[in-house]
C-alpha cells in the first residue's frame, strides 16, 4: 500500500535528478563486463526505496512494455497518469533494467524519471485535498455482510460461482435458491474478474461475485489478482448505478491471503477509485471477526 509518507520518502530523491546525469552513473566500456553501467550509491538507494514503498509492484510488466513505450513517445501523457499507471511504468522500467543494463540510465538522460517524480508530487498534493472526503466515504464495521442495507454486497466466490463455505455460503443461504439458479447461467468466473446477479432475499438489490486468488507465497501475481477483484467489482458497481457497496475481506479465509497485506490492497484500490470517481457514494468493509476489524480500522486511519 502506498502512503503519503512513503511518497514523501520517494520525492526526497527528486533533487538528485535535477543534477547532471553524469553524477548518477558511469559507463565502463569493458566488453568483458556483463553490466557496464555502474550506478551511484544514491541512485541505488532510490531504486531500493521504490521497492520498499510499493512503487514496484507484482504484475506482468513484459506484456505492458508497449504501453510503457507509449509514455516514452508521448511524455506529455505523464501529466495525467494516475498512481496505478505510474506504478506500472516504474515497475516496467526497473525490471527492464535488470535485463538490459543502462535502461534506467537512458531514463535519466531523457528526463523520464524526473517527469515521473513530478507527477508523483502532484498526486501527493492531491492526497491532502481529497483525503478527508475519501475517509468519510469509507466505513469499516464488524458484522454480517448478508445483513447490510446497501445497494450491493460483494461475494468472495469461487470460480464455479455455485456457492461454497465462508462468506460465499452465507450469501447463498441468505439469498435463497434463486441466486444459485442465476449463478449457474453465468458459466463461472476467472480469478480476479467479477460478475453480477440480483440479490433476491438479501437486503441488497445486487450481489457482485468476484474470485480472489489463492495465496501461493506472493510470487504468482496474487497481489495484482486481488487488486483486480476490487477494480472489477467497482467497475460493475458504476455500470449498474450502484451507489453504496459492501466488501468482505476477499481471499483472507481458506484462500490464505495474509490479512494485513490483503487489507492494504483493498484500501488502496478503493481509495484510488474514490479519488477519481464520485459514482459510488460509500464503500463499507464488513469484517467477520475482531482481528480483521482491528487491522482494517488501524490501516484506514493511516490513509
Amino acid at each position: 500500500m502506498i502512503t503519503p509518507d512513503g511518497l514523501d520518502r520517494i520525492l526526497a530523491f527528486m533533487p538528485m535528478f535535477e543534477r547532471p546525469p553524469s553524477s548518477l552513473y558511469e559507463v565502463r566500456p569493458d566488453l568483458s563486463m556483463m553490466d557496464p553501467y555502474i550506478y551511484s550509491p544514491e541512485f541505488t538507494q532510490f531504486i531500493q526505496a521504490l521497492y520498499r514503498e510499493n512503487l514496484v509492484i507484482d504484475f506482468n510488466w513484459v506484456a505492458w512494455k508497449d504501453e510503457a513505450n507509449r509514455y516514452f513517445e508521448n511524455p506529455t501523457e505523464l501529466e495525467s497518469a494516475d498512481l496505478e499507471t505510474l506504478q506500472k511504468l516504474i515497475t516496467t522500467h526497473v525490471r527492464a533494467d535488470r535485463f538490459n543494463s543502462g535502461h534506467l540510465a537512458q531514463m535519466v538522460e531523457n528526463g523520464q524519471i524526473l517527469a515521473i517524480l513530478k507527477r508523483l508530487a502532484m498526486i501527493r498534493g492531491q492526497m491532502e485535498d481529497c483525503g478527508a472526503d475519501i475517509k468519510q466515504r469509507i466505513q469499516v464495521i464488524q458484522g454480517d455482510i448478508t445483513h447490510q442495507q446497501v445497494d450491493a454486497i460483494v461475494n468472495a466466490a469461487n470460480e464455479s460461482l455455485l456457492g461454497g463455505g465462508g462468506v460465499d455460503g452465507a450469501i447463498h443461504r441468505a439469498a435463497g435458491p434463486e441466486l444459485l439458479a442465476e449463478c449457474r447461467a453465468l458459466g463461472g468466473c476467472p480469478t480476479g474478474e467479477a460478475k453480477i446477479t440480483q440479490g433476491y432475499d438479501l437486503p441488497a438489490q445486487w450481489v457482485i461475485h468476484t474470485v480472489g486468488p489463492i495465496w501461493q507465497g506472493g510470487h504468482r501475481g496474487e497481489d495484482e489478482r486481488l487488486a483486480d477483484c476490487y477494480r472489477n467489482s467497482l467497475a460493475l458497481a458504476v455500470a449498474h448505478n450502484i451507489r453504496t457497496l459492501a466488501f468482505p475481506a476477499i481471499s483472507t479465509g481458506v484462500y490464505g491471503f495474509p490479512l494485513e497485506r490483503a487489507t492494504g490492497i483493498a484500501l488502496a484500490e478503493v481509495k484510488a477509485f474514490l479519488s477519481r470517481s464520485d459514482a459510488v457514494e460509500a464503500v463499507r468493509f464488513v469484517c467477520f471477526g475482531n482481528e480483521a476489524y482491528q487491522i482494517y480500522h488501524a490501516m484506514l486511519s493511516t490513509l
